[in-house]
């Protein structure tokens, strides 16, 4: 599988400078989905700024099984046909953290319910459906309008919007 792409501050903040030494960041494994519905639209999930369904992968739980969790909880969508893509690697240097994020397409199997979180941070979580050309024109203009001290959403936007554009030309 190809990597699609590495991230890391300096990338992202005119401020920050190459790190070369990351043996001292703690590894993260998360997973992303893009679940694709019977209108080929996409779900985009978030409670200030929409992204791909996903989070982390829970100790022993395999890829897919964190990408069908995921999509329960952040879109209240069950999935078929799970697939994975691509994936990327960010050193997130404020945080020293190297997150691998592993990026999936699915399709939603039965009906759209309502996101079944229980994580405080998530409550409030609104679920909306693109189609995939809007989804990234929304994703472009989040890249533009997120502000650096939401750190975390700097490098998912941007991954996130290079995946869905990835989808587009294959």
């Amino acid at each position: 599988m190809k990597l699609l792409l590495i991230l890391e501050d300096a990338n992202i903040f005119s401020d920050a400078k190459r790190i070369v030494d990351f043996s001292s960041y703690e590894a993260r494994v998360a997973v992303k989905v893009a679940i694709f519905d019977e209108s080929n639209d996409i779900a985009l999930v978030g409670t200030k700024y929409r992204l791909l369904p996903g989070g982390g992968v829970e100790e022993g739980e395999t890829l897919v099984e964190a990408v069908a969790r995921e999509s329960l909880e952040e879109a209240g969508c069950a999935l078929v046909e799970i697939k994975e893509i691509t994936s990327t690697e960010e050193f997130r240097v404020k945080k020293k953290l190297l997150q691998l994020t592993h990026f999936f397409t699915a399709k939603l199997a039965g009906e759209k319910s309502a996101p079944r979180t229980t994580q405080e941070d998530e409550q409030g979580i609104v679920v909306e459906w693109h189609n995939l050309n809007d989804a990234i024109a929304l994703l472009e203009k989040q890249l533009i309008e997120i502000p650096f001290e939401s750190y975390n959403s700097c490098f998912n936007v941007r991954t996130h919007l290079a995946f869905l554009r990835h989808l587009k030309i294959n």
